[in-house]
């Protein structure tokens, strides 16, 4: 037992090295960045195309009624600044990082790891270029990701920055590796439950999209039956007590964004 928590406790310090150290070291993800990246222009083309795509399905699913873990906001993706999610509350940056600590948490078979500033990944094969060959446009398997799992991995990374949940800060990653260690939590982590319900409602908003599209595998009448199926499913879930996912809207808002909110144009001094 005490060889146990020993490497239990050397297992939770390597851990937290990155996060006592700030962890924001690597190759910053930007558009701008992954255009002059020493890879063929069509990969660098499509990469960023990717990425636009993502982020404009993500701001559809947080424009539906499929959203209610994340508060209501937007991505925006600059060229030079990368991405940040706006709300009327304020924003918060969410950039990305291509990292060697991210190299080890695509090891563990993870593709990101979030941060209070955005989250890290790691490289990917078949590795030409940290900016393009990464965990958040690449699988594990070497095949390039669709648009709908950069989208959902976003989302899932925003809610853990929004809500500061999960390795966020010093003392939130001590808290998550303890757990994660000590009662062996790992899909039902605490910490991972509002992201895992972000990532349940994004699912469903992609499947009801699905239904409703013109390719949809069914005729005008069977894709009814089935959105009004899932629309009861979704429902039936909400309502139910789960020990991996927690779904919102919630009486507590967010913590406060780092950024505060910009007035509106009619706010403006003339």
């Amino acid at each position: 037992m005490a060889a146990l928590r020993a490497t239990a406790v050397r297992a939770l310090l390597l851990a937290l090295l990155p996060i006592a150290v700030g962890g924001c070291g690597g190759v910053p993800l930007t558009p701008a960045a992954i255009s002059g990246a020493p890879v063929p222009e069509d990969v660098r083309r499509d990469v960023v195309a990717t990425w636009r795509e993502a982020v404009a399905l993500a701001n559809d699913f947080l424009a539906s009624p499929f959203r209610a873990t994340l508060p209501a906001g937007r991505f925006e993706l600059a060229d030079d600044a990368g991405m940040r999610f706006v709300t009327n509350a304020g924003s918060w940056p969410i950039a990305v990082y291509c990292t060697t600590w991210g190299d080890v948490c695509v090891a563990f078979g993870f593709a990101a790891q979030e941060r209070e500033w955005g989250f890290v990944v790691g490289s990917m094969a078949p590795e030409r270029d940290r900016l393009v060959d990464n965990s958040l446009f690449v699988y594990a398997s070497g095949w390039r990701k669709p648009a709908r799992d950069v989208a959902d991995l976003v989302l899932h990374e925003t809610t853990h920055v929004v809500w500061r949940e999960g390795t966020i800060g010093f003392w939130n990653g001590v808290a998550y590796y303890l757990e994660t260690i000590f009662l062996f939590r790992y899909s039902n982590h605490s910490d991972e439950r509002r992201a895992n319900a972000t990532d349940e409602e994004f699912a469903w908003f992609l499947g009801d999209r699905q239904l409703r599209s013109a390719d949809a595998p069914f005729g005008a009448a069977d894709a009814a039956v089935q959105i009004a199926a899932l629309q009861e499913a979704c429902a039936r879930h909400l309502t139910e007590e789960h020990d991996t996912c927690r779904h919102g809207p919630f009486e507590e808002a967010p913590p406060a964004p780092p950024e505060p909110a910009k007035p509106s144009p009619s706010q403006d001094p003339p």
